[in-house]
């Protein structure tokens, strides 16, 4: 009996040790408790198990635009304290539909992931991040200033909340921009010819084409420089360039007299020259010389008694970049692009210069590229203004491609070019279609 015993203790003490071994031994489960799962995939499933969240936000944080963004902030934040995301940057935010009891923000980001964390929102670009992500933002009102944002839907519209697209037809209608084929010019055989009845009759004009393309111009001489000249029954005007001397040929009676009127002599090479008349005495001319490379000098002169005669107004001082357009809304108000700037590290932008005093001073006006654009919309056009609303044409550039290089980005002011806002896309070719 007494070795029977000592048996089964023996016994015992085995099935003891056995099992210390095995909790020893014997590797943990990886399962964790449902809510801390460990999760490497920033994805719509990750988003869900998140909501819905609510904030309290304070008496001047009611705009819709403002909560969506205090909540994607927080949103954020939890994924960045997850390690799922490194950082998140917001381009804007915009009110969709809705009230003030529950409505739809659309938000478009870009995040950096964390180490080795996936996503269904897109892929890295050369930056790594990863951008243009679109959420519409579905926000209700709990109490009076409690908000939840209680669902979000993926999407793919990175231009969603931006206006809509223009052709150029109305945008030409919209800026008050006439084209009228009664009054119009052509070249045959060294002559240049103009008419004011849509071609029943034509006038010569007398200037030789050696005049008309003079100074630094190796283009097509089938058409007349772009800016030099103006056709209009009560004036017609012609830039003409000759032995270092600069000349407007200028009618007031279609053609019938003519009057050849020096503007500057002893001058460089001439390359650009923008002309018109804001009134019937007030005109401008801003011409550029000696080119060199990459740089020029700009003049403007003014005349205010119709043409007859000019003065120096001013340049755009200290800027020698090359100039691509300029005008004079009136007497005192003027523009002139000097195409883009190129700064270190930053994608190239337009450069454009306003006067409110008649040329004597200028200073650069900001045209406030939309991130998502940047370094594609890069040369300024010259402004035109109808009825007090300024409309500014940004295109790309003569290497630009996006979307073939020939959609354009339209700005709009409402203080005299002082400032700009983003209006639209303009899309002469229907490409966006």
């Amino acid at each position: 009996m007494k070795l029977t015993q000592n048996r089964l203790g023996i016994i015992i003490i085995i099935l003891l040790i056995a099992i210390v071994c095995l909790m020893f031994f014997y590797p943990k489960s990886e399962k964790e408790p449902i809510g801390n799962m460990p999760n490497d995939k920033f994805n719509e499933k990750a988003i869900h198990q998140k909501l819905p969240l609510t904030i309290t936000v304070s008496e001047d944080d009611t705009k819709a635009e403002t909560i969506a963004y205090r909540l994607w902030f927080d949103l954020m934040q939890s994924f960045k304290d997850d390690g799922l995301i490194k950082n998140a940057y917001f381009k804007r935010f915009h009110l969709l539909e809705g009230n003030e009891n529950e409505f739809i923000v659309a938000v478009v980001y870009q995040v950096e992931l964390g180490e080795g964390v996936e996503t269904s929102f897109g892929g890295e670009n050369e930056e790594g991040l990863v951008d243009n992500i679109v959420w519409k933002l579905r926000i209700r009102k709990d109490a009076e200033a409690t908000y939840t944002l209680a669902n979000f839907e993926n999407s793919n519209d990175s231009l969603i909340g931006l206006p809509t697209v223009q052709d150029e037809e109305s945008y030409q209608k919209e800026a008050g921009i006439a084209t009228n084929e009664d009054f119009r010019y052509e070249i045959a055989n060294g002559i240049l010819k103009i008419t004011y009845n849509n071609g029943k009759s034509w006038v010569e004009v007398p200037a030789t084409i050696e005049e008309l393309f003079g100074g630094d111009f190796s283009g097509s001489k089938n058409y007349l420089i772009d800016g030099s000249y103006i056709i209009y029954p009560q004036k017609t005007a012609f830039v003409l360039s000759s032995n270092q001397e600069l000349f407007l040929l200028i009618t007031t009676n279609q053609g019938k007299t003519w009057d050849k009127v020096l503007i500057k002599d002893q001058l460089p090479s001439v390359r650009q020259r923008f002309v018109g008349f804001t009134s019937v005495m007030n005109g401008y001319l801003i011409f550029t010389c000696d080119r060199t490379m990459s740089s020029e000098a700009n003049f403007v002169m003014k005349t205010n008694d119709g043409g007859k005669t000019w003065e120096a107004a001013g340049s755009v001082d200290e800027i020698y970049s090359l100039v691509t357009d300029g005008n004079f809304i009136n007497d005192k108000l003027g523009f002139i692009s000097f195409g883009s700037i190129n700064i270190m590290d930053q994608p190239p932008r337009p450069l454009l210069y306003r006067t409110n005093d008649g040329g004597s001073n200028w200073e650069e006006v900001e045209v406030p590229i939309p991130d998502e654009y940047k370094g594609i919309f890069i040369v300024a056009e010259a402004p035109v203004f109808k009825d007090g609303l300024g409309i500014l044409i940004v295109n790309q550039g003569p290497n630009g491609d996006y979307l073939g290089g020939n959609v354009l980005a339209k700005f709009i002011s409402e203080d005299e070019g002082k400032t700009w806002v983003f209006s639209s896309l303009v899309d002469p070719n229907n490409v966006l279609d």
